[in-house]
């Protein structure tokens, strides 16, 4: 007889799928499509990656520079998601934590941000939240194959 912890669970698989997509989805969104920019101090904007965002928050990878340390103990910082060369959407965060971390050989700090509810942008973040949500439920991978699908 087998125990209940042996059993895996359709659900839970179907779920951490789903998950790992929209990561993915996320990813490849950020990287190809918005330009992301913390604006550290007046007239100063670094290129940031998101690594992950939800209703609430972000988490933003800064590339590591020991010339220039990218603050850790901010409040209401401006981070900037540009859509086209001079259209831009500004969110405020606070930087609630951070770690250093390495990915594709690279050095970075991640932080972690809370988006800020009493900014005007913040009804935008959270519809463009729930558009990432539902693209990465409905995307494909383009893969050549020109042909009528069902909608």
């Amino acid at each position: 007889m087998k125990d209940n912890n042996d059993i895996i669970s359709l659900n839970q698989f179907r779920n951490r799928k789903q998950e790992e997509k929209k990561r993915k989805t996320e990813r490849i969104f950020f990287h190809n499509l918005v330009g992301v920019y913390g604006v550290t101090q007046p007239g100063k904007m670094v290129p940031v990656e998101i690594a992950d965002v939800s209703d609430e928050g972000l988490g933003i990878l800064v590339p590591y520079d020991s010339a220039e340390v990218w603050p850790t103990a901010t409040e209401n910082l401006p981070i900037r998601l540009y859509f086209s060369a001079d259209s831009f959407m500004e969110i405020a965060v606070d930087v609630k934590n951070s770690r250093p971390m390495i990915d594709g050989g690279y050095r970075y700090t991640r932080f972690g941000c809370a988006v800020r509810e009493d900014q005007r942008s913040y009804g935008a973040w959270r519809s463009f939240v729930n558009f990432l949500r539902a693209f990465s439920e409905v995307s494909e991978k383009d893969n050549g194959n020109i042909s009528v699908g069902s909608i």
